[in-house]
């Protein structure tokens, strides 16, 4: 295997900015270097100018089918690297992964292997439009070997995901006569605490469902008594999405909040001296599992979500695992230390490209 080109591809992709939504110029690069070194590459339109590539080495339907997704967060940066390890948003996630799978099966083709196919998909890091979109498009492969940072561990299962947003309403009014008013900060915080304590809950990854309270606001100054309070909420999942939604809205029974369903991005509102619960019940996923993994190599769960759910597809054989880290995904060089940022290191990167080249011999 060619580990210079495969860093040289790393560099070319890091330099790019693809962050979800301006997957276009790494999509029209790709599709202009993929034909050049031999390979057949179809765009497939997702949205607008938004679109997928498929990408192999001959005109047969794909019976492996290596996957893997264009865009990443905000913001680009680099490439840069040392003896180590490369540097750049997408170094792991997954530009790093990206280019492993080039190389292995550029590798393969030398051997001469055939029905090979690469699917990029855009929109993994927001709404997954792009593996809906291909999922609905493209026949199933046999085999599916989506890339993600795994530290080359095979994932055999995937926690599910499930988001809400609970808002309170109150009446605002100056602070120094809360007795005229009635603060949706206040009303908020209890129904929190009820949802936060849960028995059911886990605090670690491998344990169970776990839950992530965040983008916390109410009022907008100081001296105001709040009129509207809000939070999210994202459970990552051990069991169905529904068991979990029975689970919260018993929780929340005593409070009288009002259940309903709602958009992601939809603004939360709520009366004075209500509470209500939108669930983000369109974009859930339950747990993926069993996954499939190689014997003897180490394995885990992915805390994290990933495109293989929104395929919808059930091949024969489907891998989750790549090379990275996913504490190192997204991550920015706070105080230019890149070391603070995203990253891949380099052995890691080699050993990923191995294994997808053991999982192409495995299963040709």
């Amino acid at each position: 295997m060619q580990f210079d080109r495969m860093r040289q591809w790393t560099r070319d992709l890091i330099a790019i900015d693809s962050v979800t939504g301006r997957e276009g110029e790494l999509a029209a690069w790709l599709a202009r270097e993929l034909p050049a070194r031999g390979w057949t590459v179809r765009e497939l339109p997702v949205a607008g100018s938004r679109r997928n590539l498929l990408a192999s080495f001959d005109t047969e339907t794909p019976r492996l089918m290596f996957n893997t997704h264009l865009d990443t967060v905000p913001e680009a940066y680099g490439p840069d690297e040392d003896s180590e390890r490369l540097y750049g948003r997408g170094a792991c996630d997954t530009k790093g992964i990206l280019a492993a799978m080039l190389e292995a099966m550029e590798d393969a083709r030398a051997a001469g292997t055939q029905g090979l196919g690469l699917l990029l998909v855009v929109g993994e890091e927001t709404d997954h439009v792009g593996a809906i979109a291909a999922g609905l498009e493209l026949p199933e492969p046999e085999v599916l070997i989506v890339g993600e940072p795994t530290e080359n561990k095979f994932l055999r299962a995937q926690k599910g995901l499930l988001t809400a947003r609970l808002t309170a309403g109150g009446t605002e009014g100056h602070s120094g006569y809360p007795e005229v008013c009635d603060s949706a900060v206040d009303r908020l915080l209890p129904a929190l605490e009820a949802l936060r304590t849960a028995s059911w809950l886990r605090g670690h990854s491998d344990e169970g469902t776990t839950l992530n309270i965040s983008l916390l606001a109410g009022g907008d100054a100081f001296n105001k008594v709040p009129g509207l309070a809000t939070a999210s909420l994202m459970y990552r999942l051990s069991e169905p999405a529904s068991a979990t939604i029975a689970r919260v809205e018993e929780l929340l029974a005593p409070f009288e909040v009002l259940i309903q369903d709602a958009e992601v991005d939809a603004p939360g509102a709520a009366e004075a001296g209500k509470l209500v619960l939108d669930w983000h019940k369109a974009a859930a996923s339950d747990p993926v599992e069993p996954i499939d993994v190689l014997p003897g190599h180490p394995c885990g769960v992915a805390a994290f979500g990933t495109d293989l759910p929104y395929f919808q597809w059930q091949p024969q054989q489907r891998y989750l695992v790549g090379p990275g880290n996913i504490l190192q995904a997204h991550r920015d060089p706070i105080g230019g230390d890149r070391m603070r940022g995203e990253w891949i290191d380099k052995n890691s990167q080699e050993a990923g490209a191995r294994l997808y080249r053991e999982l192409i011999r495995r299963t040709s």
